[in-house]
């Protein structure tokens, strides 16, 4: 049976962030997703993760340029076999992480409401054992009207990079037609 509940982004499009920094309008996001995923796939793992900063810096070459980073330790849950972050794992907090950094940059009527991945790619280059810490770097590269490209970094308690990816994202409301 179906929850009629309203989805965070209905509930952030609302809200007046004209004077928040970018680090409030991320946080608010993510406490927004919180409360909304209490039984989703992403509900683990918005318990666990902690917004560390959030650094908005644009420039006229760059002018929708953000950079946010999230730290969590790695449970047994998010495990495979091995005992190494699960590689579903991974593009899961990098879908949750990059997708949250475009907040830092939204505002009325510009990527305020909801948003899907077009492509999600994510290299595996080392692992990271259950119970290693996990900083996520996440970097908006460019967002256009309706289209949107963010990078990420997972890198592990001693800063080496152990694996990357490009998300695509597309609008999926405030269209008009």
């Amino acid at each position: 049976m179906a929850v009629n509940r309203r989805p965070p982004w209905v509930e952030y499009s609302e809200l007046d962030l004209s004077k928040a920094t970018p680090f409030d309008r991320v946080n608010k996001w993510y406490e927004l997703a919180c409360a909304f995923s209490t039984d989703t796939h992403e509900t683990p793992l918005l318990k666990i993760m902690s917004l560390e900063s959030v650094v908005s810096s644009p420039t006229p070459d760059s002018p929708h340029h953000s950079v946010t980073v999230f730290t969590l330790t790695v449970p047994r849950s998010l495990c495979n076999m091995g005992y190494n972050l699960h590689g579903g794992a991974v593009a899961l907090i990098f879908d949750m992480c990059t997708s949250m950094s475009i907040n830092a940059l939204s505002h009325p009527g510009f990527w305020d409401s909801g948003h899907v991945s077009r492509t999600l790619n994510c290299t595996y280059l080392r692992p990271v054992p259950e119970g290693g810490k996990i900083w996520i770097e996440s970097e908006v590269v460019h967002l256009g009207k309706k289209m949107g490209l963010t990078r990420g970094v997972i890198k592990d308690e001693n800063g080496k990079v152990c694996y990357v990816c490009e998300h695509g994202k597309a609008i999926t409301g405030g269209g008009k037609l």
